[in-house]
């Protein structure tokens, strides 16, 4: 498992978030779990992610053009970006529409590039591997990975219905997704500053 030292690292490479998403995952053997993760993280193993970053590369580049126009024409820079917040808002709304399937249930996470951590029913042992799906919001974005159990202890003040405290690190995932994870914890990060300094 090659990347099962990140998860205590995690702390160190990646910021670390509260969030909720929703989440589908699978159980898989050691066999199962190489396999598919030899697929992940290959970037020719669907179109998905070489959509994801193409507009991604679109993105950078209309914010560029757009702080560009803003030097000159402060109006017509400004009806561009809110031109482009409704084509992002349809997008989501499309997406999440898409993706939400009646397996999948939204749960709060402690959420990293390099892991996550959530109340499960069940417990599990260590070194477990899971296929997951992480629905991220408002984006809809799903973050496809293999990941094994680091620990799985029991919560005493837990809910009666999820007692355990289930830690995952992802062992194999996209660079494309990861980089998708990783913005998206940077962003809900900034949210939240903007939201203390506001509440100040």
């Amino acid at each position: 498992m090659e990347n099962m030292a990140e998860f205590n690292s995690d702390r160190r490479k990646f910021f670390r978030i509260n969030d909720t998403v929703f989440i589908e995952i699978s159980s898989l053997d050691e066999d199962e779990a190489e396999r598919l993760g030899n697929v992940i993280r290959s970037p020719l193993h669907n179109d998905e992610n070489q959509e994801k970053q193409q507009l991604n590369a679109l993105q950078t580049a209309f914010n560029h053009l757009a702080d560009q126009i803003n030097q000159t024409d402060r109006d017509v820079a400004r009806a561009l970006r809110m031109l482009d917040e409704k084509i992002n808002l349809i997008s989501q709304t499309v997406r999440r529409e898409q993706n939400t399937s009646n397996n999948s249930k939204p749960v709060d996470v402690n959420l990293s590039g390099g892991g996550i951590a959530f109340l499960a029913a069940e417990k599990f042992s260590s070194k477990n591997a899971f296929e997951i799906s992480i629905e991220l919001r408002p984006s809809g974005d799903i973050i496809h990975a293999v990941a094994h159990v680091v620990a799985c202890d029991k919560i005493l003040d837990a809910p009666k219905e999820t007692p355990y405290h289930l830690r995952l690190v992802f062992t194999h995932m996209s660079e494309c997704d990861r980089n998708f994870l990783v913005k998206h914890t940077l962003s809900r990060q900034a949210e939240a500053l903007r939201a203390k300094t506001f509440n100040r």
